[in-house]
């Protein structure tokens, strides 16, 4: 480089800097408002608009739906224009603003609406974001940045919580979730106004009827990846089952939290941090287990782990069994984090990878739509079934989920590494043995 060079270099780095920094404002403000809110809504839901099982499904499923259906035509839709910045300022202000409505909320149904509309806004930003990720970094740096960007986040989040449980005095009282939702939109709105301050390559964005009609049609068609993959269909199928016996209790957790343990707003917003928090301290030391005996043990332990959760929910009588609960499957949930993406990039062709993630996603989120459904309209009836007894009527929900988990699991043990790893996790954890006693004998040799 001359001495002519350096003016531009430095230049390119400070705005660099800069553009990283008004990301990092914007995860900051976004999951701050995200963590205000979103715990609260199913709570505004139970006790102030009276929402019975089946409504607390259809909420749970919306929230589901759009975030991975919608993900593959969003992501094409800003690759077609070849813009960032709009797409994620428009829906960050459109859906945070929803949260103003949502607490002038009458009935559960309309709450309901509300939040299947801002899912579906909300949703352009999942893609985007990423790809702006993509488009600011370079491959030596993108891991750190992205790392970062994940510890601001969570970190806001878990703040968010905090804060919301705080001040919702009264859960009972819609009047009282007023502070923590518009302090939520306006943290949200603001926070995606800023990225207005990135200076985005100027690009028309135009696209002809015609090539928007047949782009739409494509970004729903990915049978053929299915087909052609053997491991990824496997993988696919498993998850799908698994995930959809999970979802069918996400609509009664907050039954379980009201009706039987008797939570608070402050208590559900401990959950809500436990359960966010939690992975975050394995995160780092499975992501370094993985490189070494590759995805599938992890997989198969997370699936295994996540037998326990219906069954300690379903004999729960006190509201720190959820708290452990949660730290507990920390560890799990950690290795789902990152096994299940590590393994759809060892089978996905060079070419296909983000095409695979996208197909993954979006038959995760249909699962888990009907999932919920289904599980709010068994809740109906086994609580009329056992005459409004809410813990065999939530027990039941959550015997068949805990069974269905257990056998899918056993299915998973079918899924065989496509690439192989240098050690398995018998041979690490023999040599761990053996580490820890020569260290218990070192201080006496």
């Amino acid at each position: 480089m001359t001495s002519g060079d350096a003016p531009t270099d430095k230049k390119s780095q400070h705005a660099r800097a800069e553009i990283l920094s008004h990301m990092y404002a914007n995860q900051a403000g976004v999951n701050l408002g995200r963590g205000l809110a979103d715990p609260y809504v199913p709570l505004l839901a139970v006790n102030a608009l009276r929402a019975n099982a089946a409504e607390l499904g259809w909420l749970q499923a919306f929230i589901n739906l759009f975030p991975a259906v919608m993900q593959v035509p969003w992501g094409k839709m800003s690759d077609l224009f070849h813009r960032r910045i709009p797409f994620l300022v428009v829906g960050g202000v459109l859906s945070f603003a929803l949260y103003f409505f949502m607490v002038g909320s009458i009935t559960s149904w309309q709450l309901i609406m509300f939040v299947a509309v801002q899912m579906f806004i909300g949703s352009m930003m999942i893609p985007t974001w990423s790809a702006l990720v993509g488009d600011v970094t370079t491959v030596r740096n993108r891991g750190s940045v992205m790392s970062r960007f994940f510890v601001v986040a969570t970190l806001a989040y878990i703040i968010g919580n905090a804060m919301g449980g705080l001040l919702i005095f009264n859960s009972e009282d819609a009047k009282d979730y007023a502070v923590p939702f518009f302090l939520a939109g306006i943290c949200g709105i603001t926070s995606s106004i800023l990225l207005y301050e990135i200076a985005e390559q100027k690009r028309r964005m135009y696209a002809s009827p015609k090539t928007l009609f047949k782009f739409s049609l494509k970004s729903f068609i990915f049978i053929s990846d299915l087909k052609e993959n053997k491991s990824f269909r496997n993988l696919v199928v498993l998850n799908t089952t698994f995930n959809f016996l999970m979802s069918i209790i996400w609509p009664i957790l907050y039954l379980t939290y009201e009706k039987v343990l008797h939570a608070s707003a402050w208590e559900i917003g401990i959950i809500a941090i436990t359960g966010t928090g939690s992975p975050l301290l394995f995160q780092l030391k499975v992501g370094k287990l993985l490189d070494v005996i590759g995805p599938i043990p992890q997989i198969l332990i997370s699936r295994f782990a996540f037998i326990f959760y219906p069954i300690v929910l379903a004999l729960a009588t006190q509201v720190w069994h959820v708290y452990l609960l949660n730290i507990a499957l920390g560890f799990g949930t950690a290795m789902a984090n990152v096994a299940f993406f590590s393994f759809i990039m060892d089978v996905a062709p060079e070419e296909k990878k983000g095409e695979y993630f996208a197909v993954y996603n979006t038959l995760i989120g249909l699962a888990t739509f009907v999932g919920c459904i289904v599980g709010g309209y068994l809740t109906s009836f086994f609580l009329k079934y056992y005459h409004d007894n809410w813990v065999y009527g939530l027990g039941a929900v959550y015997a068949i989920s805990a069974f269905g988990r257990a056998a899918c699991s056993i299915w998973f043990i079918k899924l065989k590494d496509p690439v192989k790893y240098p050690e398995t996790l018998t041979s690490v954890m023999r040599s761990g043995w053996r580490r820890w006693r020569s260290n218990l004998r070192a201080p006496f040799q």
